[in-house]
């Protein structure tokens, strides 16, 4: 069986359109020619993944533009990310076409975990209101990019805080149980941001019941160092990888890989799936071998994947393939094979 024979849920996809797509809507926008400062939209989406089209997605936030928030309420420095899920809404509410409604099922949305508490509690209220009740129906998690903040002991102070940690456990003994999307980056941040969140899990779980823990999910397999030459990289990030698996409530998002393979800005350099799948094997091996089929989940990190992807533009199909060969390369199961195209996505985002 191939795999048109397993319906995908890609659970990992960013969108905005033409008025947020510069500096003022995403501060990682600067250069108007850069080949993501542009609209991205869903049929935009469709027609780089026709040659599999997917059942669902899920939308993971965009890293919108916020202003300082000691300067403002909250609604005026968070507007972009209120935007964003203005935008969000009107997809689900059919101006963007019917088609388009029925693809979206999940949304991952910003939210302000690093304000504490009651700014989060607010936060929520007005991502209520602002979405309505259909589209705050496909809200299932959020995310609060961790990996940009690169100073160690600025993350440590977040992440290992009371405050983090007691916003994360709330999200668990909610109504819809939102899930919390994790952004964590060996190549760019540094092996520490994964070994520091080691500590997060420990007190995120501890002395709570395994059906009561918060699901997390991490991101792209948190970007390992791909090219690094340093003997201590690989085994520093299969080590934080295994730790992360030893809790059952972790995730991992087979994603992101086309950015992170090439040692300079040029594209990857090879488009052959086997060749891709062969390249990434070692850390392949370790997630399978951690996390197993079914806490793994297919995701295409489009149109993030187009931006040293091998086939420009053209790389969502690329990055599927090179799914499909890992899969067939660790001698899956058509039911393993079902869990990561489908399975792990709508158990965790419960679609």
């Amino acid at each position: 069986m191939s795999i048109r024979d397993h319906p995908i849920i890609d659970s990992h996809i960013h969108l905005w359109p033409a008025s947020a797509a510069d500096q003022d809507g995403h501060a990682w926008m600067s250069d108007p020619d850069f080949v993501l400062s542009k609209q991205h939209i869903l049929s935009d989406y469709t027609a780089a993944s026709s040659s599999n089209s997917p059942a669902s997605v899920v939308y993971v936030e965009t890293d919108r533009r916020l202003q300082d928030p000691s300067s403002s309420a909250l609604e005026t420095w968070a507007a972009e990310a209120i935007k964003e899920l203005q935008f969000l809404r009107s997809i689900v509410e059919g101006d963007y076409g019917t088609e388009a409604s029925n693809l979206l099922q999940g949304i991952v949305s910003w939210a302000p975990v690093h304000q504490g508490p009651e700014v989060f509690s607010q936060w929520l209220d007005m991502a209520e209101q602002t979405t309505g009740t259909e589209t705050w129906k496909r809200v299932k998690g959020f995310r609060f990019l961790l990996q940009a903040i690169t100073d160690k002991t600025e993350f440590e102070n977040l992440v290992l805080s009371d405050d983090f940690i007691a916003i994360l456990k709330s999200f668990s003994s909610r109504t819809n149980k939102f899930s919390f999307d994790v952004g964590i980056d060996q190549q760019s941040g540094g092996v520490w941001q994964l070994e520091v969140f080691t500590k997060v899990l420990e007190k995120l779980y501890n002395n709570v019941a395994q059906d009561e823990r918060t699901v997390l999910v991490l991101n792209h397999m948190c970007k390992p160092a791909y090219t690094s030459e340093s003997p201590d990289s690989f085994s520093q990030w299969r080590n934080c990888m295994q730790n992360f698996a030893s809790y059952p409530r972790v995730y991992l998002k087979l994603s992101g890989a086309f950015s992170e393979l090439s040692k300079d800005d040029s594209p990857v350099d090879s488009a052959d799936a086997k060749e891709l799948a062969k390249r990434i094997e070692p850390w392949t091996d370790v997630v399978f071998d951690a996390f197993g089929p079914q806490r793994l989940m297919f995701g295409s990190d489009w149109p993030v994947c187009n931006v040293k992807g091998p086939e420009g533009e053209g790389s969502w199909p690329v990055w599927t393939s090179v799914v499909e060969e890992v899969l067939n390369q660790r001698n899956c199961s058509e039911e393993e094979k079902q869990r990561v195209w489908n399975g792990t996505a709508k158990e965790v985002y419960r679609m």
